[in-house]
């Protein structure tokens, strides 16, 4: 019976590994035993040339080479070897055909994969993956390596003035929705109607001068960038329905606030990432002026309007809302002058990188056109060479289909990386015993092949953020959210044993996210040991003096490991699971004169390597630099 062989992630199967430069040539190559085979054949397909087959080569060298390779015979098997050279940005797929006396096969990946070990098939496989991309002139170096802070501006802190300014301006007669000043330790709900619409928005008084007093402690912490949620003007407390690019929100402070503010985080070491929503605006907007708030015609009130070519109106009055929600003015895809307004010569994107943002994370870049992502690129980088532009991305970047249509985020010119919702949700999904340790490397490892180096080493990895539910209530076993009321899930805290055993886990999750490539991301209050369902509930405000100690220190503790050993920053990386509870990996040196693991070097020094496990089953976790790394190992699983 015709057996075959091939794993691309294993050197004498693809060389290199994982995502390719353009122009640079891959070898590839398949071994092949139990049948008479005539000839192995590879073939090649992308979207743009179709498909191509190139005849392999026999490479019986490799069978004398790589006899000690799992899953393949040391005696019989037949090995066959192609290189490509691809010449296309994008995604190179590749297959392979093997004839024999009793006709053709077909071996390609398994399937829901793109990588790792392949499987024949008796028809069309699944293909493997190569991402062919185009390095960056000037790469964001600044934040690889760093750490990031997400902060949700309005529940953070109160800055000196706050108190006042927030009572000025939320006393101005405003139409439309309600809002209103509540206590700093108010419980985050929502008020709403009888159709489930919020009536009214509770502000806590956060603010840019809050943040900027903190500035030091998050730089002791580690922190060396911010990630803002919106701070343009708006109606919610959220700002995702941005009223003025052009404008801070009155509530947060002034222009000249954010300019000090990025002024003392430079000062600190930190820069700072603004939260670029370019998908909508609010119906309460300059732009739409639904409610008449502003001056001048909105596209509401006029087809005459400048922005009324912005967004799609029905012939009945009604106009396309952001997934339906009337409040959210869906903006048109094709609208140019749109576009222009935020990437072109002087735009928004300009604007406030030249006044100190260092970076752009854009919100659901799914639904942003390529062109309008690269133009935001290009605005970033013609201010800042090195600016960092980020999408919210919740899936495989790589290979992600919008719309039907195949994106091209990490290829060069659109995006630097993401944020890994692919780590956070099979992190979690680990630890809760929802997915075995080898799916949680599968993942890792996928992205690790799929990712150009660059992109995987710059990937926000976060745990928490503000449209998840706090993670220590998940890791804290906390009640399914569908078996409870709004008003349960709002007031719902977790009990002194099952923050005890959130603890546990939560310690486990950030020894591995403060040493997994890329770039950690703690969500505020996090650190402080902070509960709560989805929104509203994770959007409490800060703790200040009330924080969890406990939680605090495994923070402090987690980032200080990530600083003291240079190669959990920057080392190369393996993941694998040695069974269903371990989850482990391997950070090497990534210099050019990387030693086999445990020999020295010419003058006798020992590299630096470090193997991270944790054992869900126990709670116990492990980081070791190591320099006889298997038998270790072993005793630990």
């Amino acid at each position: 019976m015709l057996q075959a062989f091939h794993n691309s992630r294993l050197a004498c199967f693809r060389a290199p590994f994982g995502a390719v430069e353009l122009g640079a040539s891959v070898m590839l190559a398949i071994a092949v035993w139990g049948e008479e085979v005539c000839s192995c054949t590879l073939r090649t397909w992308n979207e743009f040339d179709g498909d191509a087959r190139i005849p392999m080569e026999p490479a019986d060298e490799l069978s004398r080479d790589y006899r000690s390779i799992e899953g393949v015979p040391s005696e019989g098997a037949r090995w066959f070897r192609a290189t490509v050279t691809p010449r296309r940005l994008g995604i190179l797929w590749y297959s392979f055909i093997i004839e024999t006396l009793q006709g053709a096969m077909f071996f390609g990946a398994q399937e829901g994969k793109t990588g790792g070990v392949g499987a024949l098939s008796w028809g069309e496989p699944p293909s493997f993956q190569i991402t062919v991309y185009e390095k960056r002139q000037t790469p964001p170096s600044w934040f690889a390596g760093g750490v990031v802070y997400q902060i949700f501006p309005d529940r953070y802190r109160r800055g000196n003035h706050a108190l006042e300014r927030a009572k000025r301006e939320l006393a101005t007669d405003r139409r439309g929705i309600a809002r209103r000043l509540v206590d700093w330790d108010t419980l985050p709900t929502y008020e709403k109607d009888e159709n489930q619409r919020v009536i009214a928005w509770d502000f806590y008084g956060g603010d840019l001068a809050g943040i900027k007093e903190r500035l030091p402690e998050l730089a002791e912490m580690g922190i060396t960038a911010i990630y803002l949620n919106p701070i343009f003007q708006a109606t919610s407390n959220h700002r995702y329905d941005t009223a003025d690019y052009l404008r801070i929100d009155p509530l947060l402070g002034t222009e000249e606030d954010f300019v000090a503010l990025a002024r003392a985080a430079e000062a600190c070491g930190i820069s700072l990432i603004l939260d670029g929503v370019f998908n909508h605006t609010g119906a309460d907007s300059r732009y739409f002026n639904r409610f008449g708030n502003y001056e001048g015609a909105g596209a509401w009130q006029s087809s005459d309007s400048p922005y009324y070519p912005w967004y799609t109106f029905h012939d009945d009055g009604t106009y396309e809302g952001w997934w339906g929600v009337d409040d959210l003015p869906a903006i048109r895809k094709d609208s140019a002058a749109f576009q222009d307004f935020i990437a072109g010569a002087g735009g928004i994107v300009e604007k406030w990188t030249r006044l100190g943002a260092h970076g752009w994370r854009l919100d659901v870049a799914d639904e942003l056109s390529e062109p309008f992502i690269k133009a935001i690129t290009r605005a970033a980088t013609s201010v800042k060479p090195d600016a960092l532009v980020l999408g919210e991305v919740w899936e495989d970047a790589s290979n992600k289909i919008s719309y039907s249509q195949m994106r091209h985020y990490l290829n060069g010119g659109e995006l630097d990386s993401v944020m890994n919702y692919p780590f956070r949700d099979a992190l979690i999904g680990y630890l809760l015993g929802t997915l075995s340790a080898d799916d949680f490397a599968e993942t890792m490892e996928s992205l690790h092949e799929n990712y150009p180096p660059e992109s995987f080493a710059l990937m926000m990895n976060l745990i928490g953020s503000h449209d998840r539910p706090r993670v220590f209530t998940l890791l804290g076993g906390a009640p399914d959210p569908a078996t409870l009321s709004e008003e349960q899930r709002c007031s719902y805290r977790l009990s002194p044993d099952q923050r005890g055993l959130a603890k546990g886990r939560l310690w486990m999750a950030l020894l591995v996210q403060m040493t997994t490539p890329g770039v950690p991301s703690i969500y505020y209050g996090d650190e402080a040991g902070m509960e709560g369902y989805a929104d509203p509930a994770n959007r409490g405000s800060y703790p200040w003096g009330e924080e969890d100690p406990d939680t605090l220190t495994m923070h402090r503790n987690a980032l200080q490991l990530r600083r003291r050993l240079s190669v959990l920053r920057e080392g190369e990386f393996k993941a694998f699971a040695p069974n269903d509870d371990v989850y482990a990996f391997w950070r090497l040196p990534n210099k050019g004169d990387q030693k086999e693991l445990g020999k020295q070097d010419e003058q006798g020094e020992q590299g630096e390597y470090a193997c991270v496990l944790v054992n869900r089953s126990t709670s116990a976790t492990y980081e070791i630099a190591l320099d006889a790394p298997a038998p270790l190992v072993d005793d630990l699983v």
